[in-house]
């Protein structure tokens, strides 16, 4: 399951509505709403008050909150000591999928450690720089940062949690359980869609979405895989971890140059004694 969930990570597309660093006003208030983006809020001073469903929080400074898409939430300020905080609005998808859906993590984050608390205004402030440019190259920098403020999170979080609960990720599940299984066998788009009970073009498209590459491309990144463990780990031949991983010597051999830059035997030697 590892595996499919680090393709699932890695197929994440993230986009930046909007970066900010604010003083909110006592009418800072919005209740029972159900966003279609993230948000983010760095909590440098203040008070107030953030539900997410019926989990009622008080953030103070030093803490950070994720407030996800789709979840019902409310904020208000609650006295004049309102809120000073960094904050963002963005939208983390995988296909169909919100990240945070299928993701569970914590609302709250509690930073003690200075150089964290830093490194986290310092991204805050990269963000809302390139939110705010207008160079071509600051749509790349917008993304970066945001990738970055994505994994500290998630490194941060510590307790991180995957919910198979959604249909098509237990879907695309069932498929790369069977790949892992099976490398060695000659397996078809039309049995692999017939795992899952989808039309072989429609499991095809869902497939991409889900993992950012074919039925294909995956399959032959695990036998890519499988040949580099034996290649390193034992004496088979080439010809032997070729059949282990169903493919031709030929073919194999094409193909482990294509997605290494090495020749088998070329790659065996870089791990000889």
């Amino acid at each position: 399951m590892n595996e499919l969930w680090k393709e699932l990570m890695n197929a994440t597309r993230l986009h930046v509505r909007t970066a900010a660093y604010t003083k909110v006003a006592q009418s800072w208030r919005d209740f029972d709403f159900t966003p279609d983006f993230n948000r983010f809020y760095l909590i440098e001073d203040g008070e107030g008050l953030i539900r997410i469903k019926d989990i009622e929080l008080r953030p103070v400074k030093g803490q950070l909150v994720l407030m996800p898409a789709g979840v019902r939430q409310s904020y208000s300020a609650i006295n004049e000591q309102t809120y000073t905080k960094y904050w963002c609005h963005f939208t983390a998808t995988i296909g169909e999928l919100q990240l945070f859906d299928i993701m569970e993590t914590p609302y709250l984050l509690t930073i003690e450690d200075a150089i964290l608390w830093e490194q986290w205004v310092s991204l805050f402030r990269a963000l809302i720089e390139a939110a705010q440019s207008t160079s071509l190259s600051a749509v790349f920098r917008l993304n970066a940062v945001m990738m970055e403020m994505v994994a500290c999170f998630i490194e941060q979080a510590g307790d991180i949690r995957f919910n198979r609960s959604s249909t098509i990720v237990d879907k695309m599940y069932t498929v790369t359980r069977c790949m892992e299984q099976r490398l060695n066998e000659h397996l078809t788009i039309e049995e692999l869609a017939g795992l899952v009970h989808y039309h072989p073009n429609y499991f095809i498209q869902m497939f991409k979405q889900f993992t950012g590459r074919t039925p294909v491309q995956y399959l032959n990144g695990l036998r890519i895989e499988r040949a580099k463990q034996l290649l390193s780990a034992t004496e088979l031949t080439v010809s032997d971890i070729a059949e282990q991983v169903g493919m031709t010597q030929f073919y194999f051999s094409r193909l482990f140059r294509e997605h290494t830059g090495f020749t088998p035997s070329a790659y065996r030697q870089l791990y000889s004694p």
